[in-house]
């Protein structure tokens, strides 16, 4: 069947084929699992969305940490030991791009809440709603039309009853009146009889066949009901499946955004290491002590006398 907006059907078909109060515990149960199917997927969405919220939190702690900014050794006391050239790029790049990945797991996290699961829990108000009315229905139904055709059986009980008591009574008077033997007032007393039963008769006739009518209207009208029940659970239904769909390709959609942010950074990553020079690194140390010791020395001694401005010659 063709879409609408908001993933309805133009054209529904299916559940119209459904037929009979019988058919409304089925539909009972296929909600029953829908709504089972959306709250599990809803969960699961929440532990991946804490997954990756758990992941993005924990890189950005870690970069904030004793080992990454080199404080792990008591020796080193409480000046930060700054490692020097390439190899120090290349870690505080790593570092860099390790905090833009957790950025993107932390909107990732956000958007598995927001574009994922809440969608998900929308469905379930609707799916609630419509399992509970269908509850009610189906007890409606079930009662008004037993309660019919209970109706329908004791009247057409009564009439059955009262029609072979009418069949008796005619052979009674059939076989009296060949009987030479049988005195007219007793004939007569039963023809009155019999006249008086078929008047009943008469009358149950009526109410059994009105009772019949009954039950006939009543499933008619069930009937009816019924295909706009069932039309609204086949709707309900397909936008649960359609919401599932969305929510699935955003999911994917998601994933796959994944993977050029980690190329990126793997990108940035494999140039920085690539750079790496242990000899360039050495001879910046080298060259940055040497400079250490140049400043010391150029520095007075703080234990040596004052010495004498210099004279100038006479």
């Amino acid at each position: 069947a063709g879409l609408s907006r908001g993933g309805f059907s133009e054209n529904p078909v299916a559940m119209e084929r459904l037929c009979g109060v019988e058919s409304l515990s089925a539909v009972q149960r296929r909600f029953s699992d829908g709504l089972e199917v959306l709250k599990c997927m809803a969960d699961f969405f929440k532990e991946i969305a804490d997954i990756e919220r758990h992941y993005a939190n924990a890189v950005t702690r870690l970069m904030n940490s004793t080992p990454f900014n080199f404080r792990l050794n008591k020796w080193l006391g409480a000046d930060t030991y700054v490692e020097v050239g390439t190899l120090k790029t290349a870690w505080d790049k790593m570092g860099a791009e390790l905090l833009k990945l957790a950025q993107v797991h932390a909107e990732k996290a956000e958007q598995y809440t927001t574009n994922v699961r809440q969608p998900l829990m929308e469905c379930v108000p609707q799916m609630e709603e419509l399992r509970k009315k269908l509850k009610i229905k189906e007890k409606t139904y079930l009662y008004n039309t037993e309660d019919a055709k209970k109706r329908h059986i004791r009247e057409k009980q009564r009439y059955l009853a009262m029609s072979d008591q009418c069949s008796d009574i005619e052979k009674k008077i059939n076989f009296m009146k060949e009987a030479p033997a049988a005195p007219p007032p007793v004939i007569s007393r039963q023809e009155s009889r019999l006249e008086s039963l078929k008047k009943e008769l008469g009358t149950l006739e009526a109410i059994y066949l009105d009772t019949q009518k009954e039950v006939e209207r009543i499933n008619s009208l069930v009937e009816k009901e019924l295909v706009t029940l069932y039309k609204e659970a086949h709707e309900v239904e397909l936008k649960r499946v359609n919401t599932i769909k969305g929510c699935l390709q955003t999911f994917t959609t998601s994933l796959s955004n994944t993977a050029p942010a980690y190329l990126e950074a793997m990108r940035q990553l494999i140039v920085c290491v690539d750079e790496i020079d242990g000899d360039a690194d050495i001879n910046k140390f080298v060259e940055s002590h040497r400079e250490l010791l140049q400043m010391q020395n150029d520095q007075p001694s703080p234990t040596s006398p004052p010495q004498p401005p210099p004279t100038s010659p006479p």
